[in-house]
């Protein structure tokens, strides 16, 4: 008889018999299988095989962190369970190739990419996950606002399970902070310019951008103000110019360009304007907890120390620190499968304990797992803040969810920036084209 998979809820004992993996191997077509490959088997030191296999369509490559983890754990639930998890490295492609395959009929079990597409585009082929999460306990595992938002994208109903979470804020060098004098991050707009004048007269650039941060940085300002539903509100009815506070945010991020606080070469064509950082030539960037990984990855500079704080409140706004652009990558369980309990069970041991912890450890990212509080160090300063955080933004603080005006605006903000505008001409700029 083969082994029972304990749940999560059954304590953090349950997670220690996944410990051990047997080593996939994987096929010339990108398919990796766990444990054996003989239905009826036994595993090597494990369970006798059920016969059950799932099918697994990855948003990761082979060669990812993300990836090496993902395998471990599925060995090692085939060495628990004897359930095969079949794994197809899609990449980034699966969000455009999930859905033909599932109108096609293709047998997939569960799948991934973003938590908010998955959610949002994939809602018709997803399972009602409520009932195996209220077993499992889950939620005392998750951040409850990324289970607030997909509920709230899935008319109640839990269908995607968030990981691997993000924030975003303003990642800085603490060396170039003390180099120019600076003793306290700065809370509010006034004291980010006074910190940029600082880093400026030290010699080195302030802050940086990429060109597709520049949504980023006017979709933060603006919402200081205003918030985000009315940020996506001013985008969707072209009401810019009735909107102030839209016309005030764009001069105060062409103010950080004038004023030559942002970087000659911003906004750079990605990676190279995060890279700066990497080579020392600026202090900040706004960007989500992935960019310090990425930025020790491209320049090899393992000796940053990584500072963290909340994009700045603005006078008279209505968010401040509590809110911030947060996201994450998302499972979704095919509502037809077969095997929704033993995929379940399989997710949980990757969105929690042990093999949580050692994605986060691979990629240097925020746990999924609220109770995993060790977090790595190039990321462990936005711990407070993520924590405390009540209100979630979405990426861009929704600037990019319009593809009527997504283009127009990444161009407008361009030319703003570039000096070939200020902000009543950026507003009028953005009602014309409605």
């Amino acid at each position: 008889m083969k082994k029972s998979f304990v749940r999560v809820a059954a304590g953090a004992s349950a997670l220690a018999m996944l410990m051990a993996g047997c080593g996939g191997a994987t096929s010339s077509s990108g398919t990796t299988s766990s444990g054996s490959t003989s239905s009826g088997s036994t595993s090597s030191g494990g369970a006798a095989s059920s016969g059950k296999e799932l099918t697994y369509w990855s948003m990761w490559n082979s060669t990812e962190g993300q990836a090496k983890v993902i395998q471990e754990a599925a060995d090692a639930y085939y060495e628990a369970t004897g359930v095969k998890i079949n794994i197809e490295w899609k990449g980034r492609d699966v969000k455009t190739l999930i859905g033909p395959a599932l109108d096609a009929g293709e047998k997939i079990d569960f799948f991934d990419t973003d938590y908010m597409n998955n959610a949002q585009q994939n809602g018709k082929y997803l399972a009602d996950l409520t009932e195996m999460a209220e077993a499992a306990d889950y939620e005392s595992h998750a951040l409850p606002v990324l289970v607030e938002n997909v509920k709230s994208w899935s008319d109640g109903k839990l269908t995607v399970i968030p990981y691997q979470p993000y924030t975003t804020g303003v990642w800085y060098n603490k060396a170039m902070f003390e180099n120019a004098g600076i003793e306290a991050e700065p809370k509010t707009w006034e004291e980010f310019l006074d910190v940029c004048e600082k880093l400026k007269a030290s010699g080195v650039n302030a802050i940086t951008c990429n060109s597709s941060d520049l949504t980023l940085l006017y979709g933060y300002q603006f919402a200081r103000y205003v918030g985000q539903e009315k940020v996506v509100e001013t985008l969707n009815e072209a009401t810019w110019s009735s909107v102030p506070e839209a016309k005030q945010a764009a001069d105060e991020i062409r103010t950080l360009f004038d004023k030559g606080y942002m970087s000659e070469n911003a906004p750079a064509q990605w990676p190279e304007g995060q890279n700066e950082l990497g080579f020392d030539e600026s202090a900040m960037i706004l960007q989500a907890s992935w960019v310090p990984n990425e930025i020790v990855q491209n320049t090899m500079n393992n000796e940053i120390q990584w500072g963290f704080f909340p994009w700045p409140s603005v006078t008279g706004g209505v968010d401040g620190p509590e809110a911030a652009m947060i996201g994450a990558q998302g499972f979704g369980i095919v509502d037809k499968s077969e095997n929704k309990q033993e995929a379940f069970d399989f997710l949980m041991t990757v969105v929690t304990g042990e093999y949580d912890l050692k994605m986060a450890e691979a990629v240097s990212s925020i746990p999924s797992d609220i109770q995993n509080t060790q977090w790595p160090a190039s990321v462990v300063a936005a711990q407070p803040y993520y924590e405390g955080m009540t209100k979630a933004y979405n990426w861009a603080i929704g600037l990019e969810t319009n593809n009527t005006y997504k283009d127009i605006l990444q161009n407008n903000l361009g030319e703003l920036v570039a000096g070939n505008m200020d902000g009543q001409a950026f507003v009028d700029a953005m009602t014309a084209a409605k």
